[in-house]
């Protein structure tokens, strides 16, 4: 009977941090998301205006495209992240991340994406773009957030 008791309290216990994990993930998503939400048309713009834009940049905007549902050949091409890039309405980049669903990305998209960005320091994106920053954070929170599922499963 005591033997069961403590099972059961480590149980909870497991549990409990399980939930405590989870929460801080989509605590630390959420405010990732607000900054989305803060980024200006004239940070998008900045991103936009590149005609050749910096490695990261790119990759960043390929990465977060791919996420949000984007064909990775279509993205390849800076142009047509250009022409993405000034969709409005529910095609907006800002909305589709607003609305995003991370439930939806499968585990193979996840781990292309993580290839995509594993090279790329935040805090080289710092000094190339806010905008871009704020996009690889988002990214790869979802991303990493999706492989450690994994492990769990």
């Amino acid at each position: 009977m005591k033997q069961q008791l403590l099972d059961s309290l480590r149980s909870s216990v497991l549990e409990l941090d399980e939930a405590h994990g989870l929460l801080s993930k989509l605590e630390r998503l959420e405010l990732i998301k607000k900054a989305v939400m803060e980024l200006t048309n004239s940070h998008i713009a900045e991103i936009k205006s590149y005609t050749a834009p910096p490695v990261e940049v790119h990759k960043v905007l390929m990465a977060l495209l791919i996420v949000l549902g984007e064909e990775p050949d279509v993205v390849r091409d800076w142009f047509e992240i250009q022409v993405i890039l000034v969709r409005t309405g529910k095609m907006s980049l800002k909305r589709r991340v607003q609305e995003y669903n991370p439930g939806g990305l499968s585990m193979g998209t996840a781990r292309r994406v993580a290839n995509i960005i594993q090279d790329i320091r935040k805090d080289d994106l710092h000094s190339i773009s806010k905008a871009a920053k704020v996009f690889y954070l988002w990214t790869s929170a979802v991303v990493e957030d999706r492989l450690s599922m994994d492990v769990i499963q």
